[in-house]
């Protein structure tokens, strides 16, 4: 039979507290609370009780009761994509100091997800909510409906409805300008941008910035709209990739979804045709030439700051908050 001193003991609740000092639920919630309606014996010997049985608070039943909690949330779009994880750690140096707590969510780049994720924080009755929405924002006035007066911060979000909210997101005008600058002058003459669709784009601006720049410097602007994930962007990218009018570069906002376009551009490289020509020397003894594949070049061209830009400052521009410039083949 085992031992009854091996079983893990049942943290004391605030019942137990009232029944050891002889008092009501109340009168313990009160004094253990701080709360004044008790006299200061009566308050001793709660407290004295509580001590003996190393009675802790539950911090989400106190917030509950009170309608108040310490817990903040913060959603994003894409957990995938390197630069969240960054933001929220920056978010919890903050927090920590603050004694504040954060829940963190992602809701996959799903319209669907981010309104249950939101409904679920309001049900919580968390402190705030940062969020990186999804579309044009309809997830942040789900939350002010069902939490009035809770703040709420939008990150990386610049759609228009979006308004009398506090944002914290980049100079968008810039993110775009540079590296479409810098492609032009590296001798680019169709470039391509990389966004999501335009029911899940939180970023109008920057699309919009990229075809009036394109216009400006004469450039040929193609647009890939494509979800995030890398399998839907690396087929995207691909699709275009393989037209007779292919760009020579695509911007992206993110190293993530770059890698899916270094993933496009492999695709269309050379491998397969030597295997192909690989396989024909060993069938066809007549073929006894060599072939040579020709080399194309990939790079990220943007990684070099145009004359008289700080290195350090353009390349923070170039991951996100700023776009990703790459080039393939040989500049026309």
């Amino acid at each position: 039979m085992a031992n009854d001193q091996s079983r893990p003991r049942r943290q004391a609740g605030i019942r137990d507290v009232a029944r050891a000092a002889g008092v009501s639920v109340a009168s313990a919630s009160f004094s253990l609370n701080g709360q004044p309606g008790v006299a200061d014996r009566t308050r001793r010997r709660i407290l004295d009780a509580a001590a003996r049985l190393d009675y802790r608070a539950n911090p989400q039943a106190q917030a509950l009761r009170r309608g108040r909690t310490s817990t903040y949330g913060i959603l994003v779009r894409n957990f995938a994509n390197p630069f969240f994880l960054e933001v929220v750690s920056g978010a919890e140096e903050v927090a920590t100091g603050s004694g504040a707590t954060l829940l963190v969510l992602d809701s996959h780049y799903s319209l669907e997800r981010e309104h249950k994720h939101v409904q679920e924080m309001a049900a919580q009755r968390l402190a705030g909510l940062a969020i990186a929405p999804v579309g044009t924002g309809e997830a942040i006035r789900v939350w002010q409906g069902l939490r009035p007066g809770a703040p709420v911060v939008a990150l990386n979000a610049s759609a228009e409805c979006i308004s009398g909210v506090p944002r914290v997101l980049p100079d968008n005008e810039a993110a775009v300008d540079l590296p479409v600058r810098r492609l032009a002058a590296l001798g680019h003459t169709r470039v391509a941008f990389l966004t999501a669709p335009e029911r899940l784009m939180a970023d109008p601006d920057r699309l919009g910035h990229f075809r009036r720049i394109t216009a400006d410097l004469g450039l040929c602007g193609q647009v890939i709209y494509s979800p995030p994930a890398i399998a839907d962007v690396r087929a995207a990218a691909g699709a275009l990739l393989a037209c007779p009018a292919a760009p020579t570069a695509v911007i992206t906002n993110s190293d993530y979804t770059a890698h899916a376009v270094y993933k496009a551009a492999r695709d269309h490289g050379r491998g397969r045709e030597m295997g192909r020509a690989l396989m024909a020397r060993l069938l066809d003894e007549s073929l006894r030439d060599d072939y040579i594949a020709p080399v194309a070049l990939v790079e990220r061209a943007s990684l070099r700051a145009p004359e008289g830009c700080p290195a350090r400052a353009f390349h923070q521009s170039l991951g996100v908050p700023a776009g990703l410039g790459i080039q393939f083949g040989n500049v026309p």
